[in-house]
């Protein structure tokens, strides 16, 4: 069974996306996928079309690390994006 993840209530600010360039990848509510890219730009996995991550910010329903782990979640369009779990640094290798 899986275990339920804690949120911490603390918000995720935009700020804290720019070292996580190439380790995270952010789902809207419209159900749309993005990788973060260098510059906080984004990239969608399907179309590949890419957009600026302003663009995108108030519509993020999850951020994940590449393996999976979720960072933060938004519960509703009109809520916080808000940090899951213990706050860690994201470890990731460069390609």
């Amino acid at each position: 069974m899986r275990q339920a993840q804690k949120m911490s209530g603390e918000k995720m600010v935009r700020f804290e996306f720019v070292d996580l360039a190439n380790a995270v990848t952010i789902k809207t509510f419209n159900k749309e996928i993005y990788v973060l890219k260098s510059s906080l730009f984004v990239q969608n996995v399907h179309n590949n079309q890419i957009l600026r991550f302003h663009e995108i910010y108030y519509d993020i329903r999850t951020v994940r690390t590449i393996e999976g782990k979720v960072l933060a979640k938004r519960k509703n369009r009109n809520s916080e994006l808000v940090k899951v779990g213990r706050s860690r640094s994201v470890s990731y290798r460069a390609s």
